[in-house]
Formats: structure tokens, C-alpha cells, sequence
């Protein structure tokens, strides 16, 4: 199954690292990534996962990282 998840964090080192480490570590494959940092020094990711398991875990996995300001699933195509 495809998710899509919208990840803001706090641009910091290694931040967006632990963020896909844990997708994976959670049993997601990283299909596509697209990220920009603003002129806030906030990261916005858009992530489209492939897994089996449940997204909106996932999601709540990742708000409780540090750098994470939030993190929402959205509803793949």
C-alpha cells in the first residue's frame, strides 16, 4: 500500500535522517522524497512510503521526534 506523509521540522543536523530511519525502521520503503527549507529554517518534506503497516502510527512515531513540528498522512493517489 502507498502512504503519503507531510513531515515540518526544524532544519537541524541529522534531522531529516532520523526521520527516514524510522519510516524504515517501521517497515516502510521510501519511494519519493521532496524536501525544501525555508527561510524559517523549517524543513517541509513530502514523503511517499510504500508498507504494509499502519501510516497513522508512523505518523504519530514521528511527531515525538525532537525536530518534528508535525507530521500528517495524507491520502495517496
Amino acid at each position: 500500500m502507498i502512504h503519503r506523509l507531510e513531515v515540518t521540522l526544524q532544519d537541524a543536523e541529522g534531522a531529516m535522517l532520523r526521520v527516514l530511519g524510522t519510516a524504515e525502521r517501521r517497515g516502510f520503503r521510501v519511494r519519493a522524497l521532496h524536501a525544501v527549507v525555508g527561510a524559517d529554517a523549517l524543513c517541509r518534506m513530502e514523503l511517499t512510503l510504500e508498507g504494509s503497516r499502519d501510516a497513522e502510527l508512523l505518523g504519530r512515531q514521528l511527531a515525538r521526534l525532537h525536530e518534528v513540528r508535525t507530521a500528517t498522512v495524507r491520502v495517496a493517489p
